[in-house]
């Protein structure tokens, strides 16, 4: 996927944008690059409404950094350089009762520069928007010219540098997952799509929208995987994609739930055909649904996936070997951070 050589023809984007204030990510890393041209993973230090910067292969901080004046960072997300991040954060509301705000008015978009040394070169507002509209996922483009978020009642997609966007509306009272968002380029885009007021609403799973299409949310977008294909039994499902940076494959959650045993895998479908192309994670078995796997990193090929399942799992073009990482954990959960090619905010398994 490359840039956008044009812009889109949306109307302005709710809030407040300052298209002046975004800058571009740097180049993209090789189709086939390996987990380590991505040091730098970045986490919320909880309580605290400040972010933290990590050398995921050493386990070293590299930079502790505070939010804008009157800020208090909610979310993370990253890009496809490992050195420009997005990270949310709730603004105004009462905070009598401790540092965390309470009933906060806006939710503000600063984007993150790191240096190569993984300290911080910059920080810069992108926009605010209301509060009730905005705290929940959200996603940046690889090239963070882009950026969704989930509104409650559908998406927001919304161009960094023109400060325009378009509403997509959940239809046939479907819903989307508010934290299966995921970039490919700066047009595909993601979602889990399922069941709200409507049982089966048409169309439900992982689908892959066309930002730049006409129509409506399922107008404009089309199935890949159906649930059957990674969830099979209800209460076990986790239907939050990762799209590769080039677009070419999916990574999701797989569960199967026989009788009181349930197996969960990473699994990589073709983006194009829906077909199961490999397993990164293998197979875990237990007799509770709790056990998660999950992407936590990819190649924009996806030849390359670093997963947790368990133990922490590197996948290479068929080869599955163990790896060595220091990602936030809290006991055997994971806790939230932002990975170049990962689930980002929705990385915790806690």
């Amino acid at each position: 996927m490359s840039p956008s050589a044009s812009p889109l023809p949306w109307p302005k984007a709710p809030g407040s944008w300052h298209p002046g204030a975004w800058r571009p990510a740097g180049p993209p890393p090789a189709a086939d690059v390996a987990p380590t041209s991505a040091p730098y993973i970045v986490r919320l230090l909880p309580g605290l409404g400040t972010a933290q910067v990590r050398n995921v292969f050493t386990g070293e901080t590299t930079a502790t950094i505070a939010p804008p004046a009157g800020q208090f960072f909610a979310g993370i997300t990253a890009a496809g350089d490992d050195r420009t991040f997005v990270l949310q954060a709730e603004v105004g509301g009462s905070m009598a009762n401790g540092p965390i705000p309470v009933n906060p008015t806006s939710a503000a978009f600063d984007e993150m520069r790191l240096r190569p040394d993984g300290r911080l070169e910059s920080l810069s507002v992108l926009g605010t928007v209301p509060a009730g509209t905005a705290l929940s996922g959200f996603a940046v483009s690889q090239d963070a010219s882009m950026l969704v978020y989930y509104t409650g009642a559908g998406f927001e997609t919304v161009s960094l540098a023109t400060g325009t966007g378009k509403h997509w509306l959940p239809v046939d009272h479907g819903t989307a997952a508010p934290l299966g968002l995921s970039w490919a380029g700066d047009r595909t885009l993601a979602f889990g799509w399922g069941r709200g007021n409507n049982p089966n609403p048409p169309g439900m799973g992982i689908r892959l929208l066309d930002v730049a299409a006409p129509g409506n949310l399922l107008q404009a977008s089309r199935l890949v995987v159906p649930p059957g294909r990674y969830c099979v039994g209800r209460g076990v499902c986790r239907g939050n994609p990762v799209i590769t940076a080039d677009g070419s494959k999916v990574l999701v959650t797989r569960a199967i739930q026989d009788g009181s045993r349930y197996t969960s895998s990473v699994a990589e479908y073709s983006a194009r055909t829906g077909q199961l192309l490999a397993t990164p994670a293998p197979p875990v078995t237990s007799g509770f649904p709790g056990k998660v796997c999950v992407a936590l990193w990819s190649s924009p090929s996806g030849g390359r996936v670093v997963s947790f399942c368990g133990p922490y799992e590197r996948y290479d073009h068929g080869r599955v070997s163990t790896i060595t990482i220091h990602p936030p954990r809290y006991g055997t959960n994971l806790l939230a951070f932002a990975w170049v090619g990962a689930l980002a905010a929705d990385n915790s398994v806690a």
